[in-house]
């Protein structure tokens, strides 16, 4: 499995042409993750939809210097410019100069972009003559703002582009995830079912994992040439935060993500209540609680509005055993699932 090409980024051609209808590619900071997806795409003339998760994201691009193709263009002497089309989309065209030397949008658009978090506004959308999604850093910086119920909008996107594809008899759109190893707590890898897996992958150290019957293969790029000579260069001699190292330079999730996960033993425990995909234990004699995955008790809640404040109303003592670091987890999906119950 070549990750790499003979320069050291990535291989983009694992990504675009992998048979896989979902691939998912995380990896470290600046090894040529979307710059080597969006070139292939622009060469091998596929059409694309690019997603960001928010608007402001998505119109941050169509400033030349932001735009994810400014190096592209450089380094290849390609003219393509990302211009609004409408207050929810924006376009990607192949550019002429004009004769005050201006790169101006010519032609038709080859690429529409479209944000997650206003999706639902985007009106009369036809995606027929688009052959792959690409969602450009699924997973957010830990500062950033969570989109509400952004695993169901991910859901309602895919069935509005996809359509009835498969039905009549074609390939289902290509959806190709990209980012970095931010946090494992992503809705969107929640949404594929994959949390799980691309923890274990991690703490495995595997590359490479296709499930789900093959419709998913999961990609993490490790020990990169390109992050390798990156460490000898000033910012990461100067800057000292262990887990922007990890997550940049090594590809590791964040070590909050694992705090306080650690297996203990179960009979020890009383079962009290599950909510979505996790469950509650209380310890027989002391006042410390297991969050486990997998196990339903009579008394669950829904993750739907009216359940999580039922549930948060009435278990506000284990939301205070978490404040006072009494809350330990199976796992660290466990974990994502129990700080979303509590809207932490």
């Amino acid at each position: 499995m070549q990750l790499y090409d003979k320069n050291g980024w990535i291989e983009s051609s694992l990504i675009v042409h992998n048979k896989a209808a979902f691939v998912l590619a995380i990896g470290g900071r600046g090894i040529g993750k979307s710059y080597g997806v969006l070139k292939r795409l622009y060469e091998e003339k596929i059409p694309f939809i690019y997603m960001r998760r928010t608007l402001s994201q998505l119109e941050a691009v169509t400033v030349p210097a932001l735009s994810p193709f400014n190096q592209i263009n450089t380094d290849c002497g390609y003219k393509v410019v990302i211009t609004k089309n409408s207050k929810y989309t924006v376009g990607f065209y192949d550019g002429v100069e004009t004769k005050e030397g201006r790169i101006i949008a010519d032609g038709e658009c080859f690429g529409l972009g479209i944000a997650l978090s206003t999706f639902a506004s985007v009106r009369g959308l036809s995606a027929e003559k688009y052959d792959v999604l690409l969602f450009d850093e699924i997973i957010p910086e830990r500062h950033e703002k969570k989109l509400k119920e952004e695993d169901l909008a991910f859901a309602n996107a895919l069935e509005s582009l996809n359509r009835n594809r498969e039905l009549a008899g074609r390939n289902p759109l290509k959806v190709i995830m990209l980012s970095n190893s931010n946090t494992l707590n992503s809705r969107i890898i929640a949404a594929i079912g994959c949390t799980d897996i691309v923890d274990t992958m991690a703490r495995r150290h595997q590359t490479y994992k296709e499930v789900n019957n093959g419709d998913i293969a999961i990609i993490r790029y490790e020990d990169s040439p390109i992050s390798e000579r990156k460490a000898d260069t000033a910012l990461y001699r100067v800057i000292k935060n262990k887990d922007f190292q990890s997550m940049a330079l090594d590809n590791e999730f964040a070590e909050a993500d694992y705090e306080h996960v650690a297996q203990r033993p179960l009979q020890e425990y009383k079962l009290l209540c599950s909510i979505g995909d996790c469950t509650i234990c209380r310890h027989k004699s002391k006042p410390e609680y297991y969050v486990i995955a997998g196990v339903k008790v009579q008394e669950r809640y829904s993750m739907l509005p009216i359940d999580k404040e039922a549930f948060q109303h009435k278990f506000v003592f284990v939301y205070s055993a978490w404040a006072q670091k009494r809350v330990f987890f199976q796992s660290a999906t466990a974990k994502l699932e129990f700080e979303r119950a509590f809207d932490i």
